[in-house]
């Protein structure tokens, strides 16, 4: 089963499934840790706690804008 991050859910799809959602958990992310994950849109990632692509060199237009 295809997995997308919550920017390429909602441009594929028009709404964010939270496929990665908690897959950060929050603990970690206070501790500045993200979790890697495999994303259909984008490749490998890191997410935060919503699920979000936080990579600095991922490809996708628009990602770091949403930050």
């Amino acid at each position: 089963m295809s997995s997308f991050c919550m920017q390429c859910s909602v441009a594929t799809f028009g709404k964010d499934f939270g496929d990665f959602a908690d897959i950060t958990s929050q603990a970690e992310w206070l501790e500045e840790k993200a979790a890697v994950v495999l994303c259909e849109g984008c490749g490998a990632i890191q997410v935060d706690p919503e699920g979000r692509c936080i990579s600095a060199d991922c490809g996708m237009d628009g990602h770091n804008e949403s930050k």
